[in-house]
C-alpha cells in the first residue's frame, strides 16, 4: 500500500511538473529526500539509484520548456551578472583541474555534479517569472514537502542509527540524512513566514502540519545544523514577512518568535532517543566544528604558502591532497574553497555577485513592503538565501551547491523582470505618467 502511495505521489508531482513551473521547482526542491522515500518503498528505484533523479529532469525539462513558449519575454532576467558569474566560477574550477593535485576525486566530484548544474543553474531559473509564480511555488513545496516528510515519518523501512534516519542501500552504504534535515528546515521556514491569508485555511492547516512534520524529520535525520539554522532565520525574518505597525502588532510579533522556541524543543524531546540527544551534547558539537575550523587552517595553510595560487587557486579539490584530516572528502565550508581553490580573482568577482544579490534583495523588499502576501513570500525566499548560505560553509562544496546558486538566480531574474514590469506598466498607463508628471511638478515649486 505504502509503496503504491509512494510512486502514485512521485508520478503525479511528475506529471504536474510537465504543466506547472510551480510544481516543476518544488520537485527539483524535494527530489532528493523524495528519492530517498522511493528507494525504501520500491525495488525498482532502490536497485535503479538516478532513476527518480532522471525522471525528475526529464519531467522538469520538458516543463521548462512549456514554460518558456509561454512565457512573455522568458529571457528578460536570465543572462544576469550573477548567472554570469556563475558561469564563470564553475568554468574556472572545470578548467582549474590542469594544476589541481586532486584531479581524480576532483574530476568524480564535476562528472558527478554536471547534470545537476544543469537542472539548477540551467533549467530551474527559467521557472520562476515573477513574485506570483513565486508564490505558487511556496505554496506547491509546502504540500509536496510535507507530503514526501509524512512519507518518510510513517515507513518503517527508516531506521535511526547512531542518531540518524535513513535507509541502507548496501551493506556498507547508507542514504544521506542531510538531504532530510534540508528538507526539513525549508519546510519549517515556509510554514513559519509564508502568508496567504486567513481565509486560506487549507494552506494554514498545511502550515501547522508541515512545521512539526519539519521539524521532526530534520531533529531525526540528526542534521543539528539544519533545525538550529531553520529555527534562527525563522526568528530573524519574521519581522519581515509581517509588518510590525504598532505596539500590539510589535508584542503579537514577539509572542509568535517566542513560542517557536518551546514548540521546537518540545518537538526534540518526542522524537529524539538517547542516542539522538547525546548528539546535541555540547562536546560533540564542539568536536564538529573544531573539524571545520582545522579544514579551513589546512587549506588556507596550502593556499599561503603557494604565491601561484593567490591568482590562479590551489585548483579545485585541492583540499584532500593537503588536509591532514585524510578522510574529508571537502573542506564542508564552500566560501573558503572558493577562496583558496579557485583565487583571490574569483573570489572578489564572487564577493561583488553576493553584493549585487543583496542590493536586489533591498530592492525587491522595498518595492513589495507594503503587499502583505508578497513581503511574506520574499521573506521566505531571503531566508531561503541565508538559509542556503549556512549550509554550504557548514557541508557544501561548489558542484554540489545547486540549491544555493539556484535562489541567487531567482533573486536577481525576479529583481530584473519586476523592474522591466513595472516601467513597461508605467509607460502604457498615460493616467500614471500624468499624475507622476504633476507630482514632479508640485514637489519642483514647492522647492
Amino acid at each position: 500500500m505504502l509503496e503504491v502511495l509512494t510512486v502514485g505521489i512521485f508520478i503525479a508531482a511528475c506529471v504536474m511538473a510537465l504543466l506547472s513551473p510551480a510544481w516543476g521547482l518544488a520537485l527539483v526542491s524535494v527530489m532528493f529526500t523524495l528519492e530517498q522515500a522511493l528507494q525504501a518503498t520500491s525495488s525498482m528505484f532502490l536497485n535503479q539509484l538516478s532513476l527518480a533523479n532522471i525522471c525528475v529532469a526529464l519531467a522538469v525539462g520538458i516543463g521548462s520548456i512549456r514554460a518558456i513558449s509561454k512565457q512573455h519575454r522568458p529571457f528578460l532576467g536570465y543572462f544576469t551578472f550573477e548567472w554570469i558569474v556563475t558561469i564563470v566560477i564553475f568554468t574556472w574550477s572545470c578548467i582549474s583541474l590542469i594544476w589541481t593535485p586532486s584531479f581524480k576525486s576532483g574530476s568524480e566530484l564535476i562528472s558527478a555534479g554536471i547534470p545537476y548544474f544543469i537542472l539548477y543553474v540551467i533549467v530551474s531559473p527559467f521557472l520562476i517569472d515573477g513574485i506570483d509564480s513565486l508564490n505558487n511555488f511556496f505554496r506547491v513545496f509546502l504540500i509536496l514537502g510535507s507530503v514526501v516528510i509524512i512519507l518518510i515519518l510513517v515507513n518503517p523501512t527508516f531506521t535511526v542509527t547512531s542518531g540518524r534516519l535513513g535507509i541502507n542501500l548496501g551493506a556498507t552504504l547508507r542514504t544521506n540524512p542531510l538531504a532530510m534535515g534540508e528538507l526539513g528546515g525549508s519546510v519549517l521556514l515556509v510554514s513559519a513566514l509564508f502568508r496567504i491569508g486567513v481565509k486560506s485555511i487549507f494552506i494554514n492547516i498545511i502550515r501547522v502540519v508541515g512545521f512539526f512534520c519539519g521539524t521532526a524529520i530534520a531533529l531525526q535525520s540528526g542534521s543539528r545544523g539544519q533545525i538550529l539554522f531553520a529555527v534562527l532565520l525563522a526568528f530573524i525574518f519574521y519581522p519581515v514577512s509581517v509588518r510590525v505597525k504598532n505596539l500590539f502588532s510589535f508584542l503579537a510579533t514577539s509572542l509568535g518568535l517566542i513560542v517557536l522556541l518551546p514548540i521546537t524543543l518540545w518537538v526534540a524531546q518526542v522524537v529524539l532517543g538517547d542516542v539522538g540527544l547525546r548528539r546535541w551534547d555540547a562536546d560533540v558539537i564542539a568536536g564538529g566544528t573544531e573539524v571545520r575550523i582545522e579544514n579551513i587552517m589546512d587549506l588556507l595553510g596550502g593556499f599561503v604558502t603557494n604565491p601561484a595560487a593567490w591568482l590562479v587557486g590551489l585548483g579545485f579539490n585541492a583540499f584532500t591532497s593537503i588536509s591532514t584530516a585524510g578522510s574529508e572528502p571537502y573542506s564542508h565550508v564552500m566560501f573558503i574553497d572558493i577562496f583558496a581553490e579557485l583565487g583571490i580573482p574569483l573570489f572578489i568577482l564572487f564577493s561583488i555577485s553576493m553584493y549585487t544579490t543583496a542590493r536586489n534583495s533591498i530592492w525587491l523588499f522595498r518595492r513589495f513592503r507594503d503587499e502583505p502576501t508578497q513581503r511574506a513570500t520574499l521573506a521566505v525566499l531571503f531566508s531561503f538565501l541565508a538559509y542556503q548560505i549556512l549550509l554550504m560553509n557548514k557541508q557544501g562544496y561548489l558542484w554540489a551547491a545547486g540549491s544555493f546558486f539556484v535562489v541567487v538566480l531567482i533573486l536577481s531574474r525576479l529583481k530584473f523582470r519586476t523592474e522591466e514590469s513595472d516601467f513597461e506598466l508605467e509607460m502604457s498607463d498615460p493616467d500614471l505618467n500624468t499624475s507622476t508628471e504633476n507630482q514632479e511638478t508640485h514637489l519642483v515649486k514647492l522647492s
